[in-house]
């Protein structure tokens, strides 16, 4: 039981509390982000996912519709965008001439696939059949990569650096 209680500490607070730190490092300290999501998780209600099997199945589906476009965008960047080149040291700056500082820290382009592939899988959830809702995972993926590859590609040649 003491390693049950253990690992889901490790697994459920340490690092959703690093992630919602990490967004916004000045405003969210690891404290706050540990707090943020020890409150989400009794809004979440996990316990009501044991009273129907429907419920799990909507969570689950809901769940990929959001997960999915997210490697679909992290795989397309990685290996055929940025292939498989990352610059370690613009990783932990702030600098505007950084590498990956796109506007503000954040790729317009990427959170735009995400959110794309995100909404046509959630609409894949809430208006097709539970069969088709089964593939949102991999709708939202393939959406998302095939946009932020298009649109990264795009927008390379248009800069000259094919």
């Amino acid at each position: 039981m003491i390693a049950t209680v253990g690992i889901n500490i490790v697994a459920n607070f340490v690092s959703p509390a690093f992630d919602f730190s990490n967004v916004a490092p000045q405003r969210i300290s690891w404290r706050m982000g540990g707090m943020i999501a020890a409150v989400g998780s009794v809004l979440i209600t996990p316990w009501n996912l044991y009273s129907s099997p429907e419920v799990i199945h909507y969570t689950l589906d809901t769940l990929g519709a959001f997960i999915g476009p997210l490697y679909g965008v992290l795989i397309a960047d990685y290996y055929l965008v940025q292939k498989r080149r990352v610059a370690v040291d613009d990783l932990y700056t702030l600098r505007p001439d950084g590498t990956y500082h796109y506007r503000r820290g954040y790729n317009p382009v990427a959170i735009a696939a995400t959110a794309v592939g995100a909404t046509v899988a959630m609409l894949v959830v809430l208006l097709g059949s539970s069969d088709a809702a089964a593939f949102s995972w991999f709708i939202g993926a393939g959406l998302a990569f095939a946009g932020h590859l298009a649109v990264s590609r795009r927008t390379a040649q248009a800069a000259g650096r094919s």
